[in-house]
């Protein structure tokens, strides 16, 4: 999940390095959501972390190495692959950010925290469709990140 005061930073960050932001900063401080374009914007000058993360999973998952990426793009409701799902991407999201710059932003984009209230809720309740929900939400984010790379549905 990326903020409006994520966009503001980064954006920030890319007029430091030299880059033009003033029409996306001007943009992202009209509006109280973050716009799509936006997102793009700063992701083909200074990609995001949590978009590079996914596009490790999709080339682990072509390679034949992991099925994480199908898991969470394809629509599953098993309450065990559902769980281990969720578990396998919260050990891949802490394993990968050993190699980011701010952990703390790449953890908050990836949805670290809600996975693990997910986790604890299923734990003290035993209801599995929250987990469901977060799942499609991630999906959904990935899906984003694919877009703005411009790789809809390559590699599924």
């Amino acid at each position: 999940m990326i903020t409006r005061n994520d966009c503001i930073l980064l954006l920030t960050i890319l007029q430091n390095e030299g880059v033009d932001v003033t029409s996306q900063l001007n943009e992202t401080l009209q509006h109280k959501d973050v716009q799509v374009d936006v997102v793009k914007f700063i992701n083909e000058h200074r990609q995001f972390d949590i978009a590079k993360f996914y596009e490790k999973l999709r080339k682990s998952h072509n390679a034949k190495k992991s099925p994480l990426y199908k898991n969470i793009v394809k629509e599953i409701d098993d309450p065990k692959a559902v769980l281990t799902t969720l578990a396998s991407l919260n050990l891949q999201l802490l394993l990968f950010c050993k190699n980011v710059e701010d952990e703390q932003l790449f953890l908050h984009q990836s949805r670290f925290e809600e996975i693990n209230a997910c986790l604890l809720n299923y734990s003290k309740t035993w209801d599995i469709i929250p987990c469901i929900q977060l799942l499609r939400i991630i999906k959904a984010d990935l899906s984003a990140f694919e877009y703005f790379e411009g790789r809809q549905h390559e590699g599924r």
